[in-house]
């Protein structure tokens, strides 16, 4: 179960593609916030976990009552003895050592919000008054970096910046993250154009994972990991897919309740809102959504990687098309091209044998016979062969 905390509508930073709106003061309060984590709780099974994520606007604004969630939940999962698992996402301008050292002590895992080089990143995320932010949130990637190793860093993907995403890739890299995640802003002006520059850049990407790799450096890129994992299960699993609505909850400082955390915005739009604390779900709504959102395209079924595909998420459906129900051309077109670079780095690592490639994908007990498969099979003849 994952249920997201909407901390305060604030924030610091004035990024122009936030699905979160205009940025005002309004924050959750203490009581809401408890009963949210204490109904929660109160449907979850014992000994199963729990995600709760810390969200905003930027969430460090309202470092108070991230502690005060926290703590309230740790006490709740000991009574239920549940496992709980903490998430903030944040853009680290205002994360200090103190703050990381409390949080990693207390189990919660950090995403930081990066575009990568200077030059991206400030044309996507400065101050509110205009600033670059970029040297604030570097300095807070070094700190998370330096107690979480493994701490993910969002790197938005959006026409404006896509020139730039194999040097925010490598960025990123060098600075010491070994998660990245290309987040792509589908609701963006994707054209033919763009689009041509997004799968350029994107093959760009995929040789500087196959130079990690090359090196021994077992590196995660989200779009390029995704998709060889979905081709080595045989397909995206139900684990693996959207939980819109159902084991995924997002409450806003109103106590407004929403499928998910991206479709808050200003909490003024009732649209996506599927009820409230105090008076429960809208069910029949609920249903709605889920139905249009489960609605497969006629082109979908014929399509070769639609068994991997991130069509199953209904807000990448909707900032790409404007309904759930409809993929639309920037998540599709993109998908595409994602699934025909991971494949292209996948083979290249798989027809060498890459010792690091393998150990990762295939896993320690398969590695000795995946190896000796791979140095014999034919070039083209990749992930057939899948160890897992």
């Amino acid at each position: 179960m994952e249920l997201t905390l909407v901390l305060t509508h604030a924030c610091n930073l004035g990024c122009p593609y936030c699905y979160m709106g205009k940025k005002f003061g309004r924050r959750m309060p203490k009581e809401l916030g408890e009963r949210a984590l204490e109904q929660a709780f109160a449907k979850l099974p014992p000994g199963e976990e729990i995600q709760v994520g810390y969200f905003g606007g930027e969430p460090l604004l309202a470092w108070d009552l991230l502690q005060h969630f926290h703590r309230y939940a740790e006490n709740l999962a000991r009574a239920k003895g549940a496992k709980l698992v903490g998430t903030v996402t944040t853009n680290a301008t205002l994360l200090t050592e103190e703050r990381m050292d409390w949080l990693v002590e207390h189990g919660v895992v950090v995403a930081i919000s990066l575009d990568g080089i200077k030059a991206s990143h400030d044309a996507t995320r400065p101050f509110v008054n205009g600033k670059s932010s970029f040297e604030a949130a570097r300095k807070g990637l070094k700190i998370a970096l330096e107690r979480a190793p493994l701490t993910e860093v969002l790197c938005v993907v959006d026409p404006d910046n896509a020139e730039h995403m194999s040097a925010n890739a490598r960025f990123l890299l060098d600075e010491g993250a070994r998660v990245v995640a290309l987040s792509m802003n589908y609701s963006g002006a994707w054209n033919e154009e763009r689009l041509a520059v997004y799968e350029r850049e994107l093959e760009r990407v995929g040789a500087e994972f196959v130079r990690r790799f090359r090196a021994g450096q077992d590196v995660y890129i989200s779009i390029l990991d995704a998709k060889i994992v979905g081709r080595l299960k045989g397909g995206l699993k139900e684990c693996d897919r959207c939980s819109f609505g159902l084991g995924e909850l997002a409450v806003a400082p109103s106590g407004n309740l929403y499928p998910c955390e991206r479709l808050v915005g200003e909490d003024a739009d009732p649209t996506w809102v599927i009820g409230h604390l105090e008076r429960g779900y809208d069910l029949p709504k609920l249903a709605g959504m889920l139905s249009k959102k489960h609605r497969r395209d006629p082109l979908c079924e014929s399509c070769a990687i639609r068994d991997r595909c991130a069509s199953h998420c209904g807000c990448s459906r909707f900032f790409s098309s404007g309904d759930l129900a409809d993929p639309g051309a920037p998540l599709c077109l993109t998908e595409q091209i994602n699934a025909r670079v991971a494949d292209r780095v996948a083979q290249t690592l798989f027809w060498e044998a890459n010792p690091t490639f393998m150990r990762k994908f295939y896993f320690e007990r398969n590695l000795p016979a995946a190896l000796a498969e791979a140095r014999e099979a034919p070039a083209g003849e990749l992930l057939a062969l899948a160890g897992a």
